[in-house]
């Protein structure tokens, strides 16, 4: 079986100025061909929120997973119709959010003196016209320094958060250089890899901040980790480059 694979440097991404955000996007339907998604993986943007940013306001979503990676600095989760779904998620911690049948809500940077980035990734889910659902999780620093954590999955595996969708999502941050193997949970998987910081190389691919790095039917893939590296491996079904 043959690996395909894509590559997407940082620089390929779509810059976007919202005043309050600066933001790197990595997908979105109006890209180009093979910047649009990568199977059910619909969006990662890459933003840093300015000290005290109050977000967008309140906003509506539906029928989308929407899961937010804090990489620094604080965010404060605002659901006015469902209050237990209100929140705080510190660095390196993950929430996840499936909006079904509709939700309302607003994220802001708890900081008024700290900008703070996160990653906002979404996920087409398995079904339309879910329940909406909330779940938030810290991560320990031992669960996922020099090694893959995993953080995300379809039935909560190893304490991960449940995503409604076949998606598999591992973190790892490295203060030394390491040599892994990462194996997907069935070789006609795909992987999306994305940098967060730093550099690694991923099937003999040199990989820098903001690179991203897409094989189908991947098999078990070969990462080399320098120090200082930080980065996100999406386990997903089968996909089509689109």
């Amino acid at each position: 079986m043959q690996t395909e694979m894509v590559y997407h440097p940082a620089a390929t991404r779509e810059f976007k100025d919202f005043g309050f955000m600066q933001a790197h996007l990595s997908f979105k339907p109006h890209f180009a061909e093979g910047r649009r998604r990568f199977g059910p993986l619909i969006t990662i943007d890459d933003g840093t929120l300015a000290p005290g940013a109050q977000g967008f306001g309140l906003h509506p979503h539906r029928d989308v997973e929407v899961v937010t990676f804090m990489v620094s600095g604080e965010v404060s989760h605002i659901d006015p119709v469902v209050p237990v779904h209100n929140g705080t998620v510190k660095s390196k911690g993950l929430q996840v959010i499936t909006a079904g049948t509709g939700i309302l809500h607003n994220e802001v940077n708890n900081s008024r003196t700290k900008p703070m980035r996160a990653l906002q990734i979404w996920f087409e889910p398995r079904a339309r016209g879910l329940a909406p659902a909330y779940s938030s999780k810290e991560l320990e620093t031992a669960d996922h320094s020099n090694r893959f954590q995993l953080v995300l999955s379809p039935d909560g595996a190893e304490g991960s958060l449940v995503v409604q969708q076949e998606v598999r999502l591992s973190y790892g941050k490295f203060d030394r250089r390491s040599v892994l193997n990462f194996s997907p949970s069935s070789p006609d998987r795909s992987l999306y890899i994305f940098m967060i910081e730093g550099e690694a190389t991923a099937a003999d691919r040199a990989l820098r901040k903001g690179d991203g790095l897409g094989l189908l039917r991947a098999g078990d893939v070969a990462v080399e980790a320098a120090a200082g590296a930080e980065l996100l491996i999406f386990e997903l079904p089968a996909s089509e480059i689109s």
